[in-house]
């Protein structure tokens, strides 16, 4: 028998070369570390929810996560950079809803597909934006903000932490829901914005939870709604737009692992059900509600849908609005 068959025959008895030795591989993963890309600098919401996913998939599955910041161009340069990664699981990031549907609909060059050069694997937490105003403006619900801004067109302001985010969709959806006349400030960061909505060069803004709520706490601001169509787990008290009579209302961030598409899906489904499991435990949704966010759990096709949803929301968003990235 020639060497080559008889080779074939044994790789074949083997189970080698055949799916069941491709399912075997997979089932081998991961035998080496596993990168995280974060393309956001360290400290932020994004960087601490990876850490926490990081180091729970390590104890879970028994090799480093190591977290690898790479930031720049609005997250952009890291999120194409996993885009390009092999599809193999050594290389996931912590994706988010600016990285993955916000900036490839805002930048001409964003360098990927949100959904289809991605394998979402599954989310991890969402936080809501609060409607915020200056003390000094005259109202305390969304039908006295609506009034004023109808009374005074084009003298409100809203600050947000740069184009294209959240906090500016938000107060756009709120234009196209209701019709009024406010002007977008756009800022360099969260902290510029913030300092000018506590001094009142800014009078109304949709920032996120976390970073707007010691200043609610503290009374420099004035929260009047929350802008999830729910009303927030972490703020009972606040009625959400919706309620307050502004139809189709919904603007929330998320926040999910992610990986290059083409990853095996034995691969994909195992993290998935390892990362259901933990957004289940009561310990973190206390570490979350620390950062001001609640947990999230879905199903790989479920979380693919999701995606699909919020895309063409945005898209829509973006269109009618005419938004744009400097």
């Amino acid at each position: 028998m020639p060497f080559r068959r008889l080779l074939a025959g044994l790789l074949l008895f083997l189970g080698l070369g055949t799916p069941l030795a491709t399912a075997q591989a997979q089932s081998a993963w991961p035998n080496r570390p596993v990168r995280f890309v974060v393309p956001l600098p360290p400290g932020g919401a994004s960087d601490l929810m990876a850490r926490m996913i990081a180091a729970h998939l390590a104890e879970a599955l028994g090799q480093p996560f190591v977290v690898d910041n790479r930031p720049g161009a609005g997250g952009t340069l890291g999120t194409a950079f996993v885009a390009n990664a092999p599809p193999d699981g050594y290389t996931l990031m912590m994706g988010n809803t600016a990285t993955h549907i916000n900036a490839p609909l805002l930048f001409p060059n964003a360098g990927y597909d949100g959904l289809t050069d991605f394998a979402p694997v599954a989310p991890f937490a969402t936080i809501t934006n609060i409607v915020v105003v200056h003390p000094s403006l005259p109202v305390s619900s969304i039908p006295d903000l609506i009034a004023h801004a109808r009374a005074n067109p084009g003298r409100i302001n809203f600050g947000s932490a740069g184009a294209g985010g959240t906090i500016h969709l938000a107060g756009e959806l709120f234009k196209m829901r209701t019709g009024v006349d406010i002007v977008h400030v756009p800022y360099r960061g969260g902290a510029a914005m913030i300092a000018d909505l506590v001094a009142g060069q800014v009078q109304l803004a949709f920032d996120n939870f976390p970073q707007i709520i010691p200043h609610v706490r503290s009374g420099a601001v004035r929260a009047i709604a929350v802008t999830s169509a729910q009303r927030w787990p972490l703020a009972p008290d606040l009625p959400t737009v919706q309620e307050a009579g502004v139809p189709d209302f919904d603007i929330t961030a998320w926040f999910g692992t992610m990986a290059p598409a083409r990853t095996p899906p034995a691969i994909v489904q195992r993290m998935n059900a390892i990362l259901r499991r933990y957004a289940a435990d009561p310990a973190l949704a206390a570490r979350l509600a620390e950062l001001g966010a609640f947990p999230m759990s879905m199903d790989t096709m479920q979380f693919a849908d999701f995606m699909q949803a919020e895309r063409a929301r945005y898209a829509e968003i973006i269109r009618v609005s005419g938004a744009k990235v400097d």
